[in-house]
Order: structure tokens, then C-alpha cells, then sequence
């Protein structure tokens, strides 16, 4: 089992893009998606290649995915991100909770976990949430309560 050290260099890169950059503002919003396009284009070229036997690399897929613009994309980002879980990864999580959340909101469905939101006129809202999963289950995930989540998400993710 080895990490792979261009996968995990992307992700270091991805997440660096979202930590040091002002998301909000279009024209870098336009030049992260242009990265995140570039790396994901890498990441499909390489994915039959890497040992998903090794859960940092379920846990760099899964999350590269996520910042994908596909359902299929959405879905692999899942399915990486429940192998990670599945193998002990307790990091991942909440990256398995978001994956989730998205793929279903990328098909019209509400999300489960809450994780998923939107900027409407410019006002953050919680995209439709399917009531059926508990906020102890989101706890177990590293996910905010509901009546939470949109003020832990406003905190997360301003600069």
C-alpha cells in the first residue's frame, strides 16, 4: 500500500485554493474552477492507477471529486469517501456526509446531512434537507446540528 504522492500533492494544492482564496470573489472563484477542472481532468487520467487500498489515497479521490461539476463525479466522490470511511478513517467523515449531500443535490433530491449550500441574492442558504437522518448522526459525522449549520457554515467559510 503506497500513498500516491501526485494524488496527495493535488489535494494539498486543492485544499490551499480554498483556505488562502477569497471563494466569493467571481474572478478567483473563475480561476480555482479552472484548477479544479485541470487537477480533475489529472485525477481521471491517473484513478485506475492508484491503491484504493491505502485510505489516504479513498480519502484525496474523494475529496478532488467533490469539486467535480458531475453526478458521476459527485458519486465517485462517495464512493471513495464511504471506502475511507468504511476502512477506519475517522477524517473523512464529513467528507462522506458532503459527498453524499452533494451527489443527491446534483439529482434534485434534498440533501441528508446538511451540508449543501447556495448563494441567493447574496444570502447563504441551506439547500432542501431530507429530515430523516438525526443530528446525532451528523454529530457522528462532523456535521452542525441543523438549526446550526448555516451559521457553522458562514464561520467555516469566511474569510
Amino acid at each position: 500500500m503506497a500513498i500516491s504522492v501526485e494524488l496527495e500533492k493535488m489535494y494539498y494544492e486543492d485544499k490551499n485554493d480554498r483556505e488562502t482564496l477569497d471563494y466569493d470573489d467571481a474572478q478567483v472563484a473563475v480561476e480555482i474552477d479552472k484548477r479544479d477542472k485541470k487537477r480533475l481532468q489529472r485525477v481521471k487520467e491517473i484513478e485506475s492507477s492508484i491503491d484504493t487500498t491505502e485510505i489516504w489515497n479513498c480519502h484525496y479521490l474523494a475529496y478532488l471529486f467533490l469539486h467535480g461539476e458531475t453526478v458521476e463525479d459527485y458519486k465517485k466522490a462517495y464512493h471513495y469517501a464511504k471506502k475511507a470511511v468504511d476502512m477506519g478513517s475517522n477524517v473523512t467523515k464529513w467528507l462522506y456526509a458532503a459527498a453524499w449531500d452533494r451527489y443527491l443535490v446534483a439529482q434534485d433530491k434534498p440533501q441528508k446531512y446538511g451540508t449543501q449550500f447556495k448563494k441567493v441574492k447574496g444570502k447563504w442558504e441551506q439547500l432542501p434537507v431530507d429530515n430523516t437522518i438525526t443530528d446525532e448522526e451528523r454529530e457522528d459525522c462532523g456535521v452542525a446540528p441543523l438549526d446550526k449549520a448555516l451559521e457553522t457554515f458562514l464561520k467555516n467559510n469566511s474569510k
